[in-house]
């Protein structure tokens, strides 16, 4: 049995399903491209709302997002000041509505290659 499964996994690609039946055979589910390659994500009005009710960017609203959903997440970023922002996660906590609230824009949309179809 692995110990973690890393797949897409960010606000547009929720993978409610795989996300269930890692839990339920304890694995680990590690989000790739957690920010969905930033841009369009990171516009929306809704995370931009957030962001602003909790007083932080719209990446860190997704990135707190994923830690209360339980899953690991690396974030890529090479410009020291978003490696700042994207650690500074811990010092707030989205409401539970909030968290559902972000599930609903979930399109089905990867910003990778679908696995399933691969090749």
């Amino acid at each position: 049995m692995p110990a973690v499964n890393q797949i897409e996994l960010h606000p547009l690609l929720v993978q409610t399903g795989l996300r269930a039946y890692d839990r339920s055979h304890g694995i680990a589910t590690e989000a790739w491209s957690p920010l969905a390659k930033g841009g369009a994500l990171l516009r929306n009005p809704l995370l931009g709302a957030l962001a602003e009710k909790y007083g932080r960017t719209p990446a860190q609203v997704v990135l707190r997002w994923h830690l209360q959903l339980g899953n690991v997440v690396i974030p890529k970023s090479v410009t020291p000041e978003r490696v700042a922002e994207n650690i500074d996660v811990f010092g707030f906590e989205l409401d539970p509505d909030d968290v559902e609230a972000i599930e609903t824009l979930d399109e089905g949309h990867r910003t990778g290659p679908d696995p399933d179809h691969f090749g």
